[in-house]
């Protein structure tokens, strides 16, 4: 049960991560901002598809 809070937390911090990146890339329309965004929604989605094979197994 500790394995599925330590990563729905991590993918808790990703969540804000990714809402203080989107709400910079407003006015800063850079590629760099854009790749960590992209980068960050990968892992927030590997680390949900995680979540609910661990949560289907128990």
């Amino acid at each position: 049960m500790s394995l599925i809070k330590d990563l729905s937390k991590e993918k808790k911090q990703i969540d804000l991560q990714i809402r203080k990146i989107t709400k910079k890339r407003m006015n800063d329309r850079t590629s760099d901002s854009w790749v960590s965004l992209r980068q960050l929604k990968k892992k927030k989605l590997a680390l949900k598809d995680k979540l609910s094979l661990i949560s289907k197994s128990h």
